[in-house]
């Protein structure tokens, strides 16, 4: 029997219309995405000697990841996303040899009107409000992100959140769909006989084009961390934070201010952190200028109290909508220590 072309096309179209439509087939979609950032970096923080180095993940840490979702008919989606930090100046994965490969995200969960479910390796609540509400975002040259994430080598422990990763393995998380603007957040990390402890999350927070406000809140329990801090080492197993934040865009202009604090705990010592930013982001021209200041001050037991500023100044200048030139200043002080100075020039290609 003969078969035209036009019945083989009519007969394509039908097959293909009952994949779409059938019961039994599901949409798809998978991605592949992620954000080259590398960098020449002169550092030298409060404390610390000069360093040069070219960086990977200066304005934001590089990586690459893979994100998909599957519709199962009713309103129901299967999502899943697992990312890979990656060390763009040697092509090695993770911001250091202590990491796993998917750090960053590796998660599977459910999606519908009630909001999303997810299993696995996710970033904090908290983590998310404290990239929200800087100008700075999740940049390791930003001063709220260096003072909470990213302690001095001279100043062990110089962070409020920082005694954890900004993600939790093993982890329980869901979050609500918006409601005009107003969203939550609640998350749960067994310890699962590892020293991190048993960890709860949370977060409410309005997001508009105008006025954001956001409150986040974290308590871990049963840890194990030891860190060197004269005169001795202290074993940390109770952490409890809490963080205010708010931003506003002018337009002209988008203010941001946070107020984060932590009180960790160990048998006879207790230490408290508060760290406090403001900031600000001004378009100009094809870019925008960013200016950041974060002031942190840590009271321990039977130690003098420590004190921490470091202000940030910085311009991102877009080559196109994914790839991007950026210039940071930033000068630190840490009490009972010289002020230290960087500079930081660096390129950023998103995909």
């Amino acid at each position: 029997m003969k078969v035209t072309s036009k019945a083989l096309r009519a007969g394509a179209a039908l097959v293909a219309t009952g994949a779409l439509s059938g019961s039994g087939w599901a949409q798809s979609s998978v991605d592949i995405y992620g954000s080259l950032d590398l960098g020449f970096y002169s550092k030298q923080l409060s404390g610390e000697s000069r360093t040069q180095t070219l960086s990977s993940g200066l304005m934001n840490a590089s990586r690459w990841g893979i994100r998909g979702t599957e519709d199962l008919g009713g309103g129901l989606k299967a999502r899943f996303d697992m990312s890979s930090y990656i060390r763009v100046d040697t092509g090695e994965y993770g911001r250091s040899a202590t990491d796993a490969y998917w750090a960053r995200y590796s998660w599977v969960g459910l999606e519908n009107q009630a909001g999303t479910l997810r299993l696995g390796r996710i970033s904090t609540p908290n983590f998310i409000t404290t990239i929200r509400f800087n100008p700075f975002a999740d940049s390791s040259l930003g001063p709220v992100f260096m003072a909470t994430y990213l302690p001095s080598a001279a100043q062990p422990l110089m962070t409020s959140h920082g005694v954890t990763d900004s993600a939790w393995s093993n982890s329980i998380a869901y979050n609500t769909p918006s409601w005009n603007g107003w969203e939550g957040a609640l998350q749960y990390a067994m310890s699962e006989g590892t020293t991190s402890g048993r960890r709860f999350g949370g977060s409410a927070s309005y997001l508009s084009s105008g006025l954001s406000l956001a409150l986040s809140v974290e308590s871990l329990s049963g840890m194990a961390l030891s860190y060197s801090k004269p005169p001795a080492v202290i074993n940390v197993n109770t952490d409890r934070a809490a963080q205010l934040a708010a931003a506003y865009d002018f337009q002209v202009a988008k203010l941001f201010a946070q107020y984060q604090r932590s009180k960790l705990e160990a048998p006879g010592v207790d230490i408290t952190l508060g760290t406090a930013q403001v900031g600000v982001s001004v378009p100009i021209g094809a870019g925008k200028a960013l200016a950041s200041y974060a002031h942190t001050n840590k009271e321990q037991t039977a130690l003098a109290d420590v004190k921490r500023q470091t202000v940030s100044l910085g311009y991102d200048y877009a080559l196109s909508k994914r790839t991007d030139l950026y210039a940071v200043l930033l000068t630190d002080k840490v009490s009972a220590t010289a002020r230290g100075n960087g500079l930081a020039l660096g390129i950023r290609h998103n995909f």
